[in-house]
């Protein structure tokens, strides 16, 4: 298995589903252009974030903790 933070794979949308929360960002909609995961430092270690672009600037910001992930064919 690949990790998140070493695959390749063109992301194509990211979702989740809580008991209070449902959203699918895709790119292709509402003017996304591109959807990107990176590292970030924080007090337990390093945590996965995916940054969702409008053009060249991030729109949205999530750590990916309970998030789903759509790859490009």
């Amino acid at each position: 298995m690949i990790r998140m933070l070493q695959d390749k794979r063109e992301i194509e949308s990211v979702w989740v589903t809580t008991d209070n929360t449902q959203g699918i960002w895709r790119v292709g909609h509402n003017g996304i252009t591109k959807i990107e995961v990176y590292p970030e430092d924080s007090q337990i270690g390093v945590v996965t974030w995916c940054a969702i672009y409008n053009g060249d600037v991030i729109k949205y910001r999530f750590d990916m903790a309970g998030m789903g992930v759509t790859y490009k064919d």
